[in-house]
Order: structure tokens, then sequence, then C-alpha cells
């Protein structure tokens, strides 16, 4: 049985020393804290909402940042709007874009990288490699 004198002190201290730390904080901070929060919550796991994109795959064992090509690969080539709108929330249209230069595209269609590139960028990656138009005509 808990002492109901130490149980209402805890509460009181509990009560306020959160919200009068937090009301202390500057708002980067406190957004800093909460994405670190919401980062541990979900363990690098992907929503259930891309499920369908990973068939061969054991979908319960991806986790990011580890398979994060295969993420960026899969929801670019194969997702749809609300797939890719939930990368784009991810990791930001300068992660994706970062990862569609350093892979130059490979695996997408010339199509799939114009959001992130511009349309001569990809058709010169496309005709330097000889295989890359493979997927253009797929």
């Amino acid at each position: 049985m808990k002492n109901a004198h130490a149980v209402a002190l805890g509460r009181l201290g509990g009560k306020k020393g959160g919200l009068s730390r937090a009301s202390r904080l500057p708002p980067a901070r406190r957004r800093e804290i909460s994405k670190q929060a919401a980062a541990a919550r979900w363990e690098g796991r992907l929503p259930e909402l891309v499920r369908p994109l990973f068939w061969s795959y054991h979908f319960d064992e991806l986790r990011l940042p580890d398979s994060e090509d295969l993420v960026m690969l899969h929801v670019l080539a194969y997702g749809s709007t609300e797939q890719r709108n939930w990368l784009r929330q991810r990791f930001g249209d300068a992660g994706i874009r970062r990862w569609v230069v350093d892979h130059q595209g490979k695996g997408l269609t010339e199509k799939q990288m114009l959001p992130w590139v511009s349309r001569r960028t990809a058709k010169r990656w496309q005709s330097a490699k000889p295989g890359a138009l493979i997927w253009e005509k797929r």
C-alpha cells in the first residue's frame, strides 16, 4: 500500500514540473524534444500505409534508417500519391532529392525523378547507363 501523503506530494510536483519546464524552453527546443520522443515511439518502424510496396520482404523487419535505400526506391518507384506524401513528410524534399542525386535515379523513370531533379539531368543519367532506359520503357 502506498503512502497517501507521498502520492499527493508526487502528483503536485509531477503536475507542475513538466509544464513549468516546458514553458521556460524555447519553441525550437520543444520541437526538438517532441521529434526525439516521436522517433523513440516509432523506433524506425514503417507505417502500414507502405506495407503493400514490400511484398517480397519481411515488412516487420524493415527499419529506418537501416533500410532507407530500399524504402526510398520502392516508394518512389511503386508508391501511390499518398505513400509518396508520407515519404515527403518523413524525409522532406531535400532528403529525397539528396537520395535521388546520390543514386543518380537508378531504378526510377524520368517522370519519377522530375519532382527532385531537372528533366535534362534525368535524361543525362539515363543516357550514361545502358540499362537505365529499361525502367523508362517498362
